[in-house]
């Protein structure tokens, strides 16, 4: 039988005739599907029942100095990137731009694949060099050091060129790039005792599925997993004891959106630039790098050139409605971990579990939308707003004992009624608009035609953030997954909505940022029209990119980060990591 190769996930199987042809496309200098060859699994069904799994050499390294690292790594399929990261591949390519060197005394040939039926490993070796004997050497980006889990994987990789070759080697080195210096490693009786040991315990780990607790020390700076780790958050959640976090490192990705409003307009690639043009006029020239997303409103044309390089830099193409309907987005391969989406299915199946979920989303939105009730009658001293949060108070009570979830719609729903009833009192009376009732599928008017618009750039960022985690967007708690529906963005999205969308409407419309000429009227209903959506996206940007600080961490970080960070905390606890999901609730 031939060999499964296994990438990123134990549920995510491609087939190949055998390693040699895998070797074949390594030195043929193609990428596996889009993963880096170093970090592929091979499983190899040779019996019913019996699949044999082999690891990525180096990832030997990574169980001995964060085991946590090992698991999302292999196991969950991580991939981020982080400088050091890129630092090394790069030398890795320029090293690699030589397969063999031969000099006096000694010869070299570089990247070398092997595998061992034994240890059950599986990897490529940066250089196997020959005088007088045999060994490999491991290219290391930093300066000289000791380091134990470098010599286990150079000791791994001599382990496997022994069963492959034949013949005894004594000792490997280590190459320190910064520091252009060479360590040797002697492979003694205890170091290999140690190898083995390694590789049982990564095999330990990927059977039990359970996620290594967080090293939440100096390991974890510069680490090009702590935005998906986040071990000091995790350790402070669930320890209170540790209230030590440090402020998440940045994403490469800093948040700049192109919004296309223009109808008509084309937009495509030239060279590394993106155009906008329309007719013979260019509209947009601008770099193609750093972009998180691309925001088409109405009849907007793209090409395929463009849509190509924006997919494989990971940035989205999302599309909505001159009305401000949300179509959907084309976005880069889905995520690789299937654990986190077998949990979120896992739960879907089970009532008490998706009540759990959407009560902490209920809970969110309506004590939020409290907040902010209260904090304009701070000054406003008005009766009305007062009873609707008190109101809301009460029924904020209640949560904890409803036993289903249309007792939960029940709430939430007496709850917005009280709180759009009173929305009207929030808005300035030099403002020429008046808000009755919350209408939409059309708005009536220009404030259900804010509010509608606002909830539709709000899910396509929810949106995007548990894609990026890694969930499945349409299978949700509290809404209902129906056909096409982004149900677990829509239920993510409710905390925010108060604090993002409802404030942010009530801003541009008290400090006149929007008036009605910003509106067109149609017989079905109200809209933005092309000055006041030009005025909303940029004044949603800002709000996007507001900085706050957190309630629980005490760091300041851009609500787009808020969101993603809810996404994880959310995954950690469907895959048993952390006890209950806490919403994100602003004072």
């Amino acid at each position: 039988m031939g060999s499964l190769l296994f990438v990123g996930s134990k549920l995510s199987f491609y087939y190949f005739h055998n390693l040699e042809y895998i070797e074949k496309l390594r030195w043929k200098g193609l990428m596996v599907g889009y993963v880096n060859y170093e970090v592929l699994i091979v499983m190899e069904m040779l019996k019913t029942n019996n699949e044999h799994i082999y690891l990525p050499i180096s990832a030997i390294a990574e169980i001995l100095y964060c085991p946590r690292n090992f698991y999302y790594r292999v196991v969950e399929g991580a991939q981020d990137l982080n400088a050091h990261v890129l630092e090394g591949r790069l030398q890795e390519d320029r090293r690699n731009e030589r397969t063999r060197v031969a000099r006096e005394g000694y010869s070299q040939v570089r990247s070398v694949m092997i595998s061992s039926e034994k240890l059950r490993l599986i990897g490529v070796v940066d250089v196997v060099e020959e005088d007088s004997e045999i060994y490999p050497v491991e290219y290391k980006k930093g300066s000289l050091k000791e380091s134990l889990s470098d010599d286990v994987q150079v000791c791994a990789q001599a382990m496997v060129l022994e069963e492959k070759l034949g013949r005894d080697i004594n000792r490997g080195y280590i190459y320190y790039v910064q520091s252009r210096t060479r360590r040797e490693v002697v492979l003694d009786e205890s170091l290999r005792s140690l190898v083995e040991k390694t590789v049982n315990r990564g095999f330990e780990i990927i059977n039990s599925g359970e996620i290594p607790t967080p090293a939440a020390d100096a390991r974890c700076e510069g680490c090009a997993l702590a935005r998906r780790c986040l071990p000091f958050e995790v350790s402070c959640l669930v320890d209170e004891s540790r209230k030590k976090t440090v402020r998440p490192i940045p994403c490469f990705n800093q948040g700049r959106v192109l919004y296309v409003d223009e109808p008509g307009a084309y937009v495509r690639k030239k060279g590394e630039r993106i155009w906008v043009t329309k007719e013979k006029d260019t509209l947009i020239d601008m770099p193609l790098c750093n972009l998180e997303q691309v925001v088409l409103s109405g009849t907007v044309n793209i090409s395929a050139q463009l849509i190509k390089i924006l997919l494989e830099r990971g940035t989205e193409v999302h599309f909505l409605s001159r009305g401000g309907k949300y179509y959907g987005c084309l976005q880069p391969s889905l995520s690789k971990n299937s654990v986190l989406r077998i949990a979120q299915h896992k739960a879907f199946q089970s009532n008490s579990q998706c009540l759990k979920y959407a009560r902490e989303f209920v809970r969110g939105k309506l004590t939020n939308m409290r907040t902010l009730l209260v904090r304009h009658n701070r000054t406003q001293k008005d009766k009305n707003l007062l009873l609707a949060i008190t109101k809301i108070k009460s029924m904020l009570k209640k949560l904890d004992d409803i036993t289903s979830l249309n007792s939960l719609l029940g709430i939430e729903g007496i709850c917005s009624k009280e709180y759009f009833k009173v929305f009207n009192c929030l808005i300035k009376d030099t403002v020429p608009f008046n808000f009755n009732k919350r209408n939409r599928r059309p708005p009536e008017d220009p404030v259900n035609a804010l509010l509608g618009y606002g909830y539709s750039l709000l899910t396509k960022d929810i949106s995007s953030a548990v894609q990026v985690v890694g969930f499945d967007p349409y299978i949700g708690f509290l809404h209902r997954s129906n056909y096409g529906r982004p149900a677990l963005a829509l239920d993510l999205m409710e905390e925010f909505r108060p604090i993002i969308v409802d404030s942010l409407v009530l801003k541009v419309l008290n400090k006149g940022v929007i008036n009605k000429d910003d509106f067109e009227c149609q017989v079905t209903g109200t809209f933005l029209n092309d000055s006041g959506r030009k005025k909303f996206y940029r004044a949603y940007e800002e709000r996007r990119h507001e900085m706050i600080t957190h309630p629980i961490f005490n760091y300041n970080l851009p609500y787009l980060r808020i969101f993603e960070l809810q996404a994880r905390f959310l995954a950690k606890v469907l895959q048993g990591e952390l006890y209950e999901y806490k919403p994100f609730l602003v004072r």
